[in-house]
């Protein structure tokens, strides 16, 4: 009955402590393999980490290499059916104004009757809008688009500053002036037939009209003559400065798109199918290729670098120069260009310039000869009130003022796009007259340069739409390149760096973990070192918390605690004592690096139960291997002492070690029992001992037995 209860008892304490562990058993797998998810988890996370990095590096090389802003910037200047650009070029959004100022003539009596010189003051300003449009538009097979101009103006009181279109003013009668001019040399009969014509429609070079006859035309019985009589010379019927000088009826334009070379696109390619302006001989004067008609300028233009300009009422290209710092209108910034410097001279101080002198006759310095483009009238421009002109222009006429500041041109011109940020084009529009003697109701105008108006073509600012969009275009979408290359790099960078860093401290961390996992194979013998208090291998070989490592491969066959010593005592009290020699390999007989197929596998149970039965001369131990008694040991503990650990004091500690080969069971060195000998009690040897969970891999369980 006692070894029954003994053995329930046993058997007891077996199942609650298989239960305790087998529970703890699911939760390290449950653990493992969290950790093993969590490992994959890491290096996908590090090998996005890199992946980004090196596209992020990818992307500012590009981005370095292409310039997209450039790229996307240039593909927005081409001029593409229905696209931005060309529906801002084809009806330009803008506030386009021209301003027109009068020269009245208040001493007409006595200019006319050779008393005074021709005195004239300034009237004005009457200001019109003018509703700038390209139209018949069609795309051309070489990358050019024909189109024919429109201009119409329309009439804008309230900036007129009280001057009204019914205001009387006294002007020249273009037409009898210019009839006269051009019959002067004439043979006697033609003059004759003339000065007969005149005195019939009693003409006067002088007369009384209102300021829009004088701009868009006045009944002229001239006029009506010579569109009679002279169809191919004069097609209207009314003479009026303004309108000869909109009329755009017989124009047609060729621009390029900018398919080839974005920075033309809207530039001038041909006038009227030309090149070059018939009227004038050699490039510089006639050629008006590339030149802009005002709505878009060349675009990336260089600070050293001249751009062309080009209007039918200039009737020639003129170049502009970049002049002064840079200026701000509105969220856009420009550079203020002027037409070059002695843009009117006749070749008097530029020798290029003497292509201007029609027919090889020059006027004076401050000139140029556009009869060719008004109908062969004796039409010269200059800047107005004669402004940088040869001195004898101001001294013929009475009530000029030139004043720069309130006279020069000045155009404001974004250089990247092109677009013109404002504009401001100043020209006076003269009669010229040579030799009139011939003819006396006008021979006070012989050799006289008489003003008649100037004009002012301007665009104060661009619309609020216009500069908003031009803003981000020009602003805020060339933060692109940098913004793009420096953001891209740091990211890359950082992420190239954030991933090689976690990637390291992962693999310490790995290696750690490998580390204490190998470390824990061996720490069975530790394990029970520490819980016994065996302070070394049996027999005083190795010194605490000893554990063999894989290169300690040496036999132990010098070892006293590697034989095994069996005990038997029989009834009749007689000793008997037997001694095998086990060599052994320290990993054979270290169970935390032994082979776990020949250690654990296959047994039912590796618990090895010790008892002790301690009287005063004598100790019995029994070792169980599962449910069978394998030995029951009954010695002296004076012989134990002698024979099998000679190095412990007399008395007070006995080793035991006890290999069970034959079971399957290996002990390890470590594994030794310390017995005290002060009372009769059970007592059980800690073990632990490796077992193999679902997924293979190894844990560690400690058993009481």
């Amino acid at each position: 009955m006692t070894v029954l209860r003994r053995r329930l008892r046993r058997q007891s304490l077996k199942d609650f402590l298989g239960a305790f562990y087998s529970d703890r058993r699911f939760s390290l797998e449950k653990l493992r393999h969290f950790q093993h998810l969590r490992n994959r988890s890491q290096f996908m996370c590090a090998f996005l980490l890199l992946a980004i990095g090196f596209l992020a590096i990818t992307t500012a090389v590009l981005i370095k290499v292409f310039q997209p802003y450039d790229l996307i910037f240039r593909w927005k200047l081409i001029m593409a059916d229905k696209g931005e650009i060309f529906n801002l070029w084809a009806t330009p959004p803008v506030d386009l104004y021209i301003k027109i100022y009068l020269f009245n003539i208040t001493n007409a009596e006595a200019f006319l009757a050779g008393r005074e010189k021709l005195q004239v003051e300034q009237v004005g300003p009457y200001v019109y809008k003018e509703l700038m449009t390209h139209e018949n538009i069609t795309f051309n097979d070489n990358n050019t688009m024909s189109a024919t101009p429109s201009h119409p103006l329309v009439w804008q009181e309230h900036l007129s500053e009280g001057h009204r279109e019914d205001d009387e003013v006294i002007m020249l009668n273009i037409a009898m002036l210019a009839i006269s001019h051009l019959t002067s040399n004439h043979f006697v009969f033609v003059r004759y037939a003339l000065r007969q014509l005149l005195a019939t429609t009693k003409s006067e070079p002088i007369v009384r009209m209102t300021a829009k006859e004088f701009m868009f035309g006045f009944p002229s019985a001239l006029a009506t003559m010579g569109n009679t009589f002279l169809p191919n010379w004069i097609s209207f019927e009314k003479v009026g400065l303004i309108d000869r000088m909109y009329d755009f009826s017989t124009d047609f334009e060729t621009f390029y798109t900018g398919a080839e070379n974005p920075a033309i696109s809207g530039l001038y390619d041909t006038y009227r199918g030309e090149k070059t302006l018939p009227q004038w001989k050699g490039d510089h004067c006639s050629n008006i290729e590339y030149a802009s008609d005002g709505t878009k300028f060349k675009s990336f233009i260089q600070a050293n670098e001249s751009v062309k300009f080009f209007r039918k009422s200039m009737c020639r290209p003129i170049n502009l120069y970049r002049d002064g710092e840079e200026r701000t209108f509105g969220s856009l910034k420009g550079y203020n260009y002027v037409f070059e410097e002695n843009a009117f001279d006749n070749g008097a101080i530029n020798e290029a310039n003497k292509c201007f002198c029609r027919k090889g006759d020059c006027q004076p310095n401050g000139l140029i000869d556009v009869t060719d483009c008004y109908y062969g009238f004796p039409i010269s421009l200059s800047f107005p009130h004669f402004m940088n002109g040869d001195a004898g222009l101001v001294e013929n006429v009475t009530g000029m003022q030139p004043d720069p500041a309130k006279h020069s041109t000045a155009f404001v011109i974004q250089p990247e796009s092109g677009l013109p940020l404002s504009l401001s084009v100043k020209v006076q529009i003269n009669m010229h007259f040579k030799d009139l003697h011939n003819y006396p109701q006008v021979s006070q105008f012989s050799y006289l340069t008489a003003p008649m108006l100037w004009f002012e073509i301007m665009m104060p600012k661009l619309s609020d739409e216009l500069d908003t969009r031009f803003s981000f275009y020009l602003n805020i979408l060339p933060l692109v390149n940098p913004v793009g290359f420096w953001g891209a790099l740091v990211l890359g960078v950082g992420m190239l760096v954030y991933a090689i860093t976690r990637a390291t401290l992962h693999m310490s961390s790995f290696t750690r973990q490998a580390t204490n996992i190998s470390d824990g194979k061996y720490g069975r013998a530790n394990l029970l070192q520490n819980l016994t208090g065996s302070g070394g291998i049996v027999g005083g070989v190795g010194g605490g918390n000893q554990v063999y490592n894989p290169c300690e491969m040496k036999l132990f066959d010098d070892v006293p605690a590697a034989k095994k010593h069996v005990f038997i005592r029989d009834d009749s009290g007689i000793d008997t004592y037997k001694e095998r020699r086990q060599s052994a390999y320290a990993l054979e007989l270290e169970p935390a690096i032994s082979d776990p197929e020949s250690s654990d596998e296959g047994n039912d149970s590796d618990n090895v139960t010790l008892s002790r039965n301690s009287t005063t001369s004598s100790s019995c131990i029994e070792a169980e291997h599962a449910d069978d008694d394998i030995c029951i040991d009954c010695f002296n503990d004076n012989v134990l002492d002698e024979d099998a650990v000679g190095h412990s004091s007399t008395g007070a500690k006995q080793q035991l070690g006890v290999s069970l080969a034959s079971s399957g069971f290996a002990s390890s060195p470590a594994s030794i029992s310390s017995l005290n000998n002060n009372n009769d009690k059970s007592w059980t040897t800690p073990y632990a001992h490796p077992e193999k969970s679902v997924d293979g891999t190894a844990s560690t369980k400690l058993q009481l037995v």
